[in-house]
């Protein structure tokens, strides 16, 4: 099967789940004054780190050619033999299904009138976004690590060079899979905290989920990232979309809440 039509019905999967809890349940989130500060802050912090990424001094063709594989840990080794436009183009796919998804999340409260609650899930999702490439630019400048196809012997210095030209970003860690992580984390956690863990969003979980370690697979593939950048991505894209999700999660003046039903007692305690 064409792994474009693997994403194509992950979104579809994904789009279908989303679209189904168009109904009206407890909007669990809101804005906050910090929020006031935190896009420009963001955005600033994302001109000034673009500016930085265009200082740093880059390898030439002189310095590939002295890149070999043997000086990668065994552990990255394996991405140095990778090499494929084919792969980083079905990466830009899957990251950006995963990200336009997630903004759909927004969806079904604009179908219900909710503009607020629109409002609210746009600028949340604007906000991990900002914050994850603001973090991940800077890791990149600081780590300066080279990208693995550089270190693939198979490719001539003068290839290796030109595609360098056309991806000049550095290695740590994954951007698109930390992007497609933040975004399979946002959007599952979203529907969840809205509408409570069921067979549904158990599935979108799964999906998501899986569309984005596809993403990660498919940076390895093209030799753009190395085993260590994909998990590293996955990781910090995880913990950005559960904290922005739970930051603005409504305060509850009452963290314990006990019900008492014919047969069985429910105990909640909120966070």
């Amino acid at each position: 099967m064409d792994i474009k039509k693997i994403y194509i019905t992950l979104f579809i999967l994904i789009f279908s789940i989303n679209i189904l809890y168009a109904q009206d349940d407890t909007f669990p989130y809101e804005l906050k004054n910090q929020d006031l500060l935190l896009i420009p802050l963001g955005a600033g912090l994302s001109i000034g780190s673009e500016y930085l990424s265009g200082q740093t001094d880059h390898p030439d063709i002189c310095e590939i050619e002295t890149l070999k594989r043997k000086m990668i840990n065994g552990f990255d080794r394996c991405a140095t033999y990778n090499w494929s436009s084919r792969w980083a183009d079905r990466s830009d796919l899957s990251r950006n299904i995963l990200i336009f998804s997630a903004l759909l999340s927004s969806v079904p409260s604009a179908f219900q009138g909710e503009y607020s609650h629109t409002i609210t899930l746009g600028t949340m999702m604007l906000e991990s976004l900002l914050l994850l490439r603001n973090v991940t630019y800077l890791t990149k400048i600081i780590t300066h690590r080279n990208r693995p196809y550089l270190y693939n012997t198979a490719l001539s210095a003068e290839k290796r060079y030109e595609f360098y030209k056309e991806h000049s970003s550095f290695s740590f860690y994954s951007g698109h899979t930390s992007a497609a992580f933040l975004a399979a984390t946002f959007l599952s956690k979203v529907v969840t905290d809205i509408h409570g863990f069921s067979t549904s969003t158990k599935i979108l979980w799964g999906v998501s989920v899986t569309a984005a370690a596809l993403t990660g697979y498919a940076r390895y593939k093209a030799g753009m990232h190395y085993p260590s950048d994909i998990i590293t991505g996955a990781l910090v894209g995880s913990a950005a979309g559960y904290l922005v999700t739970t930051l603005h999660r409504k305060s509850r003046k009452n963290r314990i809440s006990i019900n008492v039903f014919p047969h069985h007692i429910s105990f909640r305690l909120y966070f």
